[in-house]
């Protein structure tokens, strides 16, 4: 049995993405294999920033007491004397943390807009660290630090900031401070390129889906045609829900249902936007618990994964894939190492609405082409379950409360087919 204590920023059912889903499938895992786990994460919840608590969630402790440089989609910066305020409440929820759970290793999950100075206190310490990269927080969160951003260029003051204010700032190098787990190599490329840091002790782990709620099915029959659209994901520009909709114009017999949370400007500047395009009565859109999906991945004839930015995995068209439907994708970032075009889907360029509508027009006139996507797809589904992934960090993790006296895992390969070959 391992102690572990997790950190993050976010935790269910408070959070805006896949990210946090996937630590607590994780960690409720672990719970079931008999580690003890214990979350301390932010005071924030969907409906405003709450007092801090503590509750339990599937045999897991969560302790939610964290502030955060955040509000809401905006980040903050308060004045200086806040910002102390904020370092030092947060210092003392992690040293009661630390009492509470008395952990063997401490797994480090989003630290987007969070004190960096409780990794510093944490490495300290000399528990053992082991991180898990699945966006490129590595790159930006310290920009997010108020705290630590604002002493970066003060070395003196940043030096003496924990005698003097006992809130210390964020490691001066990061990547020394433990191990790293990246969802993709991509993600790793990403934070060795621009975080200003180096990763000498790393592995790519992958994500993966829930079983439960997407069970891989391949007994369904081959279904008709009938232009259903599905984009699944948090409302946000970068995913690229408006090529979206300018294809949907082009498609005058296709509809689009787009699920996800996100803010209200966000959901009107969507919906404006299909008013303003004439499609308006052809859009609906909604926001599902996790466990509803499934039903609606089943009922489209194409899930589109159409992000502008790199993603770092992806796991809306995994999900999709296991529930036997087409996926169409713009392939960036770490997704492109699991998306494979031709093989499990069909891929078209980022903010190409025209490729888009060439993608599923494929699909539409190609019913040995749909049938083979589904095939492919189901393989890859099975390949990336969020046990498989849980399997990776009950490693890591033991290994690393151990002081990786048996030596370190080995590297999680996949077993996918190769791409077709461009043109």
């Amino acid at each position: 049995m391992t102690r572990v204590l997790v950190l993050s920023n976010f935790y269910p059912p408070d959070g805006h993405g896949g990210y946090e889903m996937s630590c607590a499938d994780v960690m409720e895992r672990l719970v079931r294999r008999g580690h003890e786990v214990t979350v301390l994460t932010s005071r924030y919840s969907r409906t405003g920033n709450g007092t801090p608590r503590e509750e339990e969630r599937s045999g897991v402790r969560v302790l939610r007491g964290l502030d955060l440089y955040w509000d809401d989609h905006r980040l903050v910066i308060p004045p200086r004397r806040r910002r102390l305020a904020v370092e030092r409440a947060n210092q003392r929820r992690l040293r009661a943390a630390l009492a509470a759970a008395r952990p063997d290793v401490v797994s480090v999950w989003n630290m987007g807009a969070m004190s960096f100075g409780l990794l510093t206190a944490l490495h300290r310490r000399g528990t053992p660290l082991v991180y898990a990269v699945c966006n490129d927080w590595l790159v930006w969160g310290p920009d997010m630090d108020a705290w630590s951003k604002g002493l970066s260029d003060r070395p003196l003051l940043r030096r003496l900031a924990p005698a003097l204010t006992r809130a210390p700032a964020g490691p001066s190098d990061l990547g020394t401070t433990g191990t790293f787990l990246f969802v993709s190599d991509w993600t790793r490329r990403l934070a060795e390129e621009r975080s200003g840091s180096h990763y000498p002790d790393s592995s790519v782990v992958y994500s993966g889906i829930a079983p439960d709620d997407f069970p891989v099915r391949d007994d369904e029959a081959d279904r008709p045609w009938s232009w259903r659209l599905l984009f699944a994901g948090r409302l946000d520009p970068d995913k690229g829900v408006d090529t979206c909709i300018r294809a949907l114009a082009r498609l005058p017999e296709a509809t689009l249902e787009v699920i996800g949370p996100g803010s209200e400007q966000e959901r009107t500047r969507v919906e404006r936007m299909a008013a303003e395009l004439g499609v308006g009565d052809r859009m609906v859109m909604d926001d599902l618990a996790r466990s509803a999906l499934a039903t609606r991945y089943r009922a489209a004839d194409v899930v589109v994964f159409p992000s502008r930015w790199d993603e770092p995995f992806g796991l809306v068209p995994i999900e999709a894939m296991a529930c036997g439907t087409p996926v169409v994708a713009t392939r960036t970032g770490g997704s492109a190492e699991v998306l494979l075009d031709g093989v499990n889907c069909i891929g078209f360029g980022r903010d190409d609405p025209d490729g888009l509508v060439r993608a599923v027009l494929m699909l539409a006139e190609d019913e040995e082409l749909r049938r083979k996507l589904t095939s492919e797809g189901r393989k890859t589904a099975q390949a990336l379950t969020v046990d498989g992934l849980a399997d990776c960090f009950e490693q890591w993790l033991t290994g690393a409360a151990g002081g990786f006296s048996d030596g370190r895992p080995p590297p999680r390969r996949l077993a996918l087919p190769p791409a077709r070959a461009a043109g």
